[in-house]
């Protein structure tokens, strides 16, 4: 049995996981949370083959179109991301710095208690970085992995959406851009375009019917649509404009309200076109009334569990107790909040061999093949390079979590013990789906 470092967490905690048992595998609490830590922001419950999310944005000049952020890479260059505080269950916020596409992001996740994991929200704001460009394109998105239905609508307002999945129940979701958001300024030559708002919409929005099993490939099935509307969209432009070559980004890069009530939708993108400062919020509520979530109580909440976060991690490791400076207690803070912000739910099969593996020196002539899908909650060992979990490094991140929440650790080092094959045999690499193979 390969378990490494998990093992001196694990042996000492072995009779609490299994008085644990199964009961806790939908607990509520836990159910949802940012738990698609290869993305820079991502939430899914801890449900296979259920309702996932995800933030993406681009800037609105040249070619900021084919690179399109999503999944976190270290192509992309960002100055900053990370969670600077994230206690793992109903609260965390970080900062997204890009200057390549001009724009910086903070996002701020709440959760709140009720039926099938509560409700939950996030609050987005920020600023793009340079007044000389035509703004940031900002979308955020929600797709279907398994059974369930959804229906969308669109305003200028806000985008709804509704559902329902045979685990989660009926749920309903918010994207509401903030009423101060400013639309790009649009040049006088590309006013009055027929098929094409130039007045400014906050918020537009597709619906699209996709395999389920593609889901996952939520930036690239954007990036299609958003190529076949910018063709359409040019040539309106060139005729509107006798020729013209180069088009407002705003404009040329836009959703159109297509397929909302299109039968079968599984999956939903909102978008927003900004310059300056911004905000949005997304909200999912379950159909537990008491989880209803408004939006002017996020910040309220948010600020209620940042002091929480605070007194409790000084409570936890009495940093300023000990004598560190503030700068050494915000470097500790982030470093425990980005290991639970990279936890993460993972679920398919993996590649395994069903030979045993040959002596030293013999050849090995075994063909891996797709073993039986199985779920795994885990810390992962780096978001942008290892998004997924790692048996030994598993066992050090272990004993900074305890320390933090028992609880959750052992959630954690429950799930591993449940990634066990017949054979005794933990894999180290667990690389579960076609999402956790393609990085």
């Amino acid at each position: 049995m390969q378990i490494g470092g998990l093992a001196a967490v694990a042996l000492c905690a072995l009779p609490l996981i299994l008085a644990h048992g199964d009961a806790v595998d939908l607990d509520s609490e836990l159910l949802w949370g940012t738990y698609r830590p290869n993305l820079y922001f991502g939430t899914r419950p801890r449900l296979a083959n259920s309702l996932v999310s995800g933030l993406m944005w681009f800037g609105l000049d040249g070619r900021h179109w084919q690179s399109i952020r999503h999944s976190c890479e270290l192509g992309d260059n960002l100055s900053e991301y990370g969670y600077s505080r994230h206690n793992g269950r109903d609260f965390g916020e970080q900062t997204m710095r890009d200057n390549d596409q001009g724009v910086e992001i903070k996002s701020t996740f709440i959760k709140v208690p009720g039926d099938v994991g509560g409700s939950w929200a996030v609050r987005f704001t920020g600023r793009t970085l340079d007044e000389g460009t035509q703004g940031v394109s900002l979308v955020y998105y929600f797709g279907l992995e398994g059974n369930g239905t959804m229906s969308t609508t669109v305003d200028d307002s806000m985008a709804r959406v509704r559902g329902r999945t045979p685990e989660l129940g009926k749920f309903s979701i918010r994207v509401e851009p903030a009423q101060s958001n400013q639309y790009p300024v649009v040049p006088k030559d590309f006013s009055n375009i027929g098929g094409i708002r130039t007045d400014g919409s906050r918020i537009n929005g597709v619906g699209l019917k996709v395999p389920k099993t593609e889901v996952w490939r939520a930036k690239d099935i954007f990036q299609d649509v958003l190529l076949d509307s910018a063709r359409t969209r040019a040539r309106a432009m060139s005729e509107h404009t006798k020729g013209a070559s180069q088009f407002p980004g705003s404009l040329l890069f836009g959703l159109d309200n297509a397929g909302l009530r299109k039968k079968g939708t599984n999956m939903f993108f909102a978008q927003m076109n900004v310059q300056g400062e911004f905000a949005f919020d997304v909200i999912y509520e379950c159909a537990d009334k008491t989880s209803h979530i408004d939006s002017v109580a996020i910040d309220a909440i948010a600020s209620n569990r940042r002091k929480e976060f605070d007194a409790r991690f000084e409570a936890s490791f009495s940093l300023r107790e000990k004598g560190f400076s503030e700068a050494q207690i915000e470097m500790a803070r982030n470093a425990l909040s980005s290991l639970i912000g990279g936890i993460g739910y993972f679920h398919g099969s993996g590649l395994v061999s069903s030979k045993p593996k040959p002596e030293f020196g013999a050849e090995d002539e075994s063909e891996a093949e797709l073993g039986k899908p199985y779920s795994l909650f885990a810390t992962t060992p780096s978001r942008p390079f290892f998004p997924r979990g790692f048996l030994w490094d598993e066992g050090f991140h272990q004993l900074v979590l305890r320390q933090w929440d028992s609880d959750l650790s052992l959630e954690v080092i429950r799930s591993w013990f449940g990634a066990m094959d017949d054979n005794g045999w933990i894999a180290r690499e667990q690389i579960l789906g076609d999402e956790a193979r393609s990085k």
